[in-house]
């Protein structure tokens, strides 16, 4: 939207307020065309798992301040000795303490403070990996089934041809109405064809506005995109060594052992005595007096023994989950490159053998067909083999982008696999 303003200020601070109030109104408009590039770049800002994890990470950083915090002072007044006869003198107290944490419990309590906001940190950025797989995986689910669709329509344009042909045929009797019905009743698969691709059109759009945030896509969008193949090669150590280093997982993983390891010092140092200097002032009667004392507690039984041994079995708890995650990891990475490697190889085999085949299979008897020259179950036959075919190539296609952003999800980047 484009805005002129001329004039004195007061028409200049009009302006300026329409301008804001367009520029919000559009920062509220709702996407009604997407790419993959607005899925994911919507999904990051409006998602509300992310945004919930957000929230998180802001709370388990507000730990820092709490944290840092040294312990307040305490005060204290007593009056005594009131209405005891004319000997007694009115007393009174006050006493002003100062705790004093010893054994580095602040830095301690500091430094577990910011373990976990690192590990939540790592664990936002592992569900935006999960988020972005997702969106992916959507937005090529509705590309499958648009492209699922179009191939449906495309084989019931034909049918509908070779049987407006034939109806003429058979009112002049060149051929049977028998054959007429067949190649009739043949136009159920391609309308089943049909109605399941419309229908997995509007699940995977569920899917992808699901994962993308409901509240910024139109009620009634369209993805813009191609359905085709990147072929690429893949080294397994190279994608190993990715996921150990880029996972976010992990790294959430290892920022928890680091954690709990912080969570052991800050136990040991919990068990050091802490000392509270004071200083009272008395007043008895006419008389003042200052004293001064300290006090701390004995530590003879209570010495935290079971907070160390609970962060110690939790260390090495935290130990075991960063080696389990490791394996996890790489096991993710085999599995998702196993599945890259079979479908890139059906995707090649069906676009370079065996779907030209099939067309040209289709495409002969066909006009074979038209011609009297083929029988009406050659042609049925050659339709249904290019129709399994072309669905199985499109298949493989989903399957193969569902593949691969399931690897790039394993090696924990969101940029693609060169």
């Amino acid at each position: 939207m484009n805005i002129t303003c001329q004039g004195r200020s007061l028409g200049l601070l009009a302006c300026l307020g329409i301008a804001l109030i367009a520029r919000a109104s559009g920062a509220q408009e709702r996407l009604d065309r997407l790419t993959l590039d607005d899925a994911v770049n919507t999904a990051i800002r409006h998602n509300a798992t992310l945004r919930a994890k957000e929230a998180e990470l802001e709370g388990i950083r507000a730990n820092e301040i709490t944290a840092a915090l040294r312990p307040n002072p305490t005060a204290s007044y007593s009056a005594e000795q009131f209405g005891g006869g004319s000997t007694a003198q009115p007393q009174h107290t006050m006493i002003l303490a100062q705790p004093i944490e010893t054994g580095g419990k602040r830095q301690r309590r500091i430094d577990s403070a910011r373990a976990a906001t690192r590990t939540t940190g790592y664990e936002l950025n592992d569900v935006r990996r999960l988020v972005v797989s997702q969106v992916k995986s959507a937005f090529a689910g509705v590309l499958v089934a648009e492209a699922t669709l179009a191939l449906a329509e495309q084989n019931l344009k034909t049918l509908d041809e070779i049987e407006r042909l034939q109806r003429i045929r058979a009112e002049k009797g060149d051929i049977s109405q028998l054959e007429l019905l067949r190649l009739q009743v043949q136009r159920f698969a391609f309308e089943r064809d049909a109605g399941d691709a419309r229908q997995a059109i509007e699940a995977a759009k569920i899917a992808l506005r699901a994962a993308v945030g409901p509240d910024a896509l139109a009620d009634s969008f369209e993805v813009v995109g191609e359905l085709d193949f990147r072929d690429s090669l893949l080294n397994r150590d190279e994608l190993r060594r990715r996921a150990l280093a880029n996972r976010p997982d992990l790294q959430a993983a290892q920022a928890a052992r680091d954690k709990a390891r912080a969570d052991v010092n800050l136990a040991r140092a919990n068990a050091w005595w802490d000392v509270t200097p004071q200083i009272e002032y008395q007043r008895i009667g006419p008389d003042n007096t200052i004293g001064f004392g300290f006090s701390f507690p004995l530590r003879i039984f209570d010495r935290n023994q079971g907070e160390i041994a609970r962060t110690r079995a939790e260390a090495e708890r935290s130990d075991a989950l960063t080696r389990s995650a490791a394996v996890q990891a790489l096991a993710e990475v085999d599995t998702a490159l196993s599945a890259v490697t079979v479908q890139r190889e059906r995707v090649i085999v069906l676009r370079d053998t065996y779907l030209p085949k099939a067309q040209q299979a289709r495409t002969t008897v066909e006009f074979a067909y038209r011609r009297g020259g083929a029988s009406l179950l050659d042609f049925l036959d050659a339709q249904r083999t290019y129709r399994e075919t072309a669905l199985e190539h499109l298949r493989a296609m989903g399957n193969f982008w569902f593949a691969l952003y399931q690897l790039e999800a394993a090696v924990g980047g969101s940029g693609g696999l060169e």
